[in-house]
């Protein structure tokens, strides 16, 4: 399956680091001060107690957990809309072992990295 509609460049890149299985490739992404917020999040690592990661070596940390889980993944974009600081992106995302999920996410940009993360499972 293909996208449904022409993905921006930022998020081609993001898209491609979260499928490449390098949860480093992923952090890179990030500013050093980023933020990861998804109810994901609370669930894969309980003892943080809250639904969103700060910083590189967290977001890192919890890639790599993701990665060991569901990886390979495949993001079929099915909307992407863009401004100079804001991506908003609906897909599908296919991994091992899951049935295919609708998600979409809300990433603020700080130049080429991201500054924040909100990301919604269906």
């Amino acid at each position: 399956m293909s996208d449904k509609v022409p993905v921006p460049a930022r998020v081609a890149a993001w898209r491609a680091a979260w499928q490449s299985g390098d949860a480093a490739r992923v952090a890179a992404l990030y500013a050093a001060d980023g933020r990861h917020e998804s109810a994901k999040v609370a669930a894969a690592l309980p003892a943080l107690g809250r639904s969103h990661l700060q910083g590189k070596a967290e977001i890192e940390a919890y890639a790599l957990r993701a990665f060991a889980r569901v990886h390979p993944l495949r993001f079929v974009i099915e909307s992407a809309i863009e401004t100079e600081t804001v991506s908003v992106v609906e897909y599908v995302r296919h991994a091992r072992g899951t049935e295919p999920m609708r998600v979409c996410e809300i990433m603020h940009w700080r130049g080429k990295l991201l500054a924040s993360v909100r990301v919604y499972h269906f």
